[in-house]
């Protein structure tokens, strides 16, 4: 059974006629956050049904129509927190984008797109990283340590790591549909914390001499 087949059971969004649109919305996004009609045009550009005598500005108003419409896909996702709206934007949830890197077989080519994503995901991660307890248990961290670490988790490795766990997690039968971000996102900083943490630990700079705890 092909990994495609398999997101397909599990992931309610990726069922039935839907599944084309939602991919595709979703892999759209990846580059970076797109009004209605960007979408619409990816869509168009992208998916299967083509015909030489369609005509592109009428096909994208369909498309349109269908994504935008009440409770319609764009709606679906935004409901099941794989995206969310921002000014007339519609962008990728770090749920969404897990999701979406899944589509891809390399991130190499999408990385350069993929910064700013990431740029937002790390500092999360890093007033998480600042106030988690286990970390102030080692004592004073040197500045420097942390943003060392934080450069390595704006790199591509970290986008593979968030690709890595969004498939295993499906891998698991965990219904992404039914998990909210909040819960996605708790996933994701365990997951961290297991890999990460020791080489933010072998990061920390010896103490100077003279210098009590």
């Amino acid at each position: 059974m092909t990994l495609e087949l398999r997101k397909s059971r599990l992931l309610g969004i990726f069922q039935t006629k839907k599944a084309q649109y939602n991919k595709l919305i979703l892999k759209s996004l990846v580059t970076g956050p797109k009004t209605t009609n960007q979408i619409a045009e990816y869509i168009f550009l992208n998916r299967r049904e083509r015909t030489l005598t369609e005509r592109k500005g009428n096909e994208i108003k369909k498309i349109v129509s269908i994504i935008s419409r009440k409770d319609s896909r764009l709606d679906e996702l935004e409901t099941k927190q794989y995206i969310h709206h921002k000014d007339n934007l519609r962008e990728l949830t770090p749920k969404g984008m897990g999701v979406a890197l899944t589509f891809f077989d390399s991130i190499t080519e999408i990385f350069p797109y993929v910064k700013p994503f990431l740029h937002s995901i790390v500092e999360d991660l890093e007033k998480n990283l600042r106030e988690n307890p286990m970390l102030q248990s080692l004592g004073r961290i040197e500045k420097r340590a942390f943003q060392t670490s934080f450069d390595l988790f704006e790199s591509p490795e970290f986008l593979q790591f968030l690709k890595d766990l969004t498939n295993e997690l499906i891998r698991q039968g965990i219904d992404l549909d039914k998990t909210s971000l909040k819960e996605f996102i708790s996933m994701l900083m365990g997951k961290f914390f297991v890999v990460y943490l020791p080489k933010i630990i072998m990061g920390i700079s010896p103490r100077k001499e003279g210098v009590r705890p």
